[in-house]
């Protein structure tokens, strides 16, 4: 195959992956929160299978309930993935695949999508940032960083150095707060049965 039809192939691919729709909305899902920074999706994966589509965002979230689902990609077979409560969960723009719920009750998770295109310039962690007042994050990649809050604690007062999402998790819906990057406070403070993370974006 010539260096032309190379070209026109990768092109085509290309353009086929912007025409695919995104992950969310679908069945068993519900919208939490969107702004400029973020869409935060309550998701269950559904003994069902969803369509072809394509991340068009970087994903960071936390699974709530243990479930299976089965993540197909490309033209290999259907891998089927259990996940257990309280896994932290992470995709990348421009991921294209199928999923299928596999479990009855089905998996569960709130997922964060992260609209900048690329992490925001270092900047020095000030004395009162998450990681002087609240210690190590409990999990971080190169999106977001995150940190438990159990049960009848709460995070001291500290400034987040980026925007920030805080999902506390009870015996209903979880719930959710968008928190501005420059932002100075406490908490969240969970109840005795409950618990809480923040996702601190990069």
């Amino acid at each position: 195959m010539g260096w032309l039809n190379l070209v026109m192939l990768a092109a085509a691919l290309v353009a086929q992956a912007a025409e695919l729709p995104p992950p969310f909305p679908r069945p068993g899902t519900t919208k939490l929160l969107e702004n400029d920074a973020v869409a935060v999706w309550n998701v269950s994966w559904l003994k069902q299978k969803y369509p072809l589509h394509t991340h068009r965002y970087d994903l960071v979230g936390i699974s709530y309930a243990q479930g299976d689902r089965i993540i197909t990609q490309g033209d290999g077979p259907g891998r089927l993935v259990p996940t257990k409560a309280w896994v932290f969960q992470t995709n990348r723009a421009g991921v294209t695949h199928v999923e299928e719920g596999a479990s009855d009750p089905p998996m569960r998770a709130v997922l964060i999508e992260v609209k900048s295109a690329a992490p925001r310039e270092t900047r020095a962690e000030p004395p009162d940032g998450l990681r002087q007042v609240a210690g190590a994050p409990a999990w971080e990649n190169d999106r977001a960083a995150a940190w438990l809050i159990m049960g009848g604690s709460s995070a001291p007062t500290h400034r987040h150095v980026g925007d920030a999402v805080e999902l506390i998790f009870d015996r209903t819906s979880p719930e959710v707060t968008f928190v501005p990057a420059g932002t100075v406070h406490a908490g969240p403070a969970p109840g005795a049965d409950a618990r809480a993370y923040i996702f601190e974006v990069k």
